[in-house]
């Protein structure tokens, strides 16, 4: 549900900028920063389903993008979704772990936000569930 990370993420950044009284431009970087980051992180989906359905990759991705909940009740029909969510995060874990070790190197000033957008990408990734509830 990226659209749903990039919500929570503006929220939760541009409430920390405001509380923080950062000049504009450092502000707005701030936002963009935490809201890409923690939304395009997602994208290791992709290598998820490539290693994980093989040549049905495309069916699943496809139906993760057009109906999530018809996909999630597959999963749980089939007792799979702890399986997937379970391995889903740990690969998230392991690209959020190179990730922000490369943002500590070459972006040392941001790695923070980065580091603060995986959290909040994380917790919300815990149970997908409950979105649909």
């Amino acid at each position: 549900m990226p659209w749903w990370h990039l919500a929570v993420n503006l929220i939760i950044f541009y409430f920390l900028t405001s509380i923080y009284n950062f000049e504009f431009s450092e502000g707005l970087n701030f936002i963009i920063i935490g809201c890409v980051s923690g939304t395009l992180i997602d994208l290791d989906h992709l290598l998820y389903a490539f290693l994980t359905f093989k040549k049905k990759a495309w069916k699943y991705i496809e139906k993760g993008i057009l109906d999530p909940k018809g996909l999630i009740e597959e999963f749980e029909e089939r007792n799979k979704l702890i399986f997937h969510t379970t391995r889903r995060m740990i690969l998230h874990c392991i690209t959020m772990s190179f990730i922000y070790g490369i943002s500590l190197y070459f972006f040392p000033s941001y790695s923070l936000v980065i580091g603060i957008a995986f959290v909040i990408h994380l917790i919300l990734d815990i149970d997908p569930r409950w979105l649909f509830a």
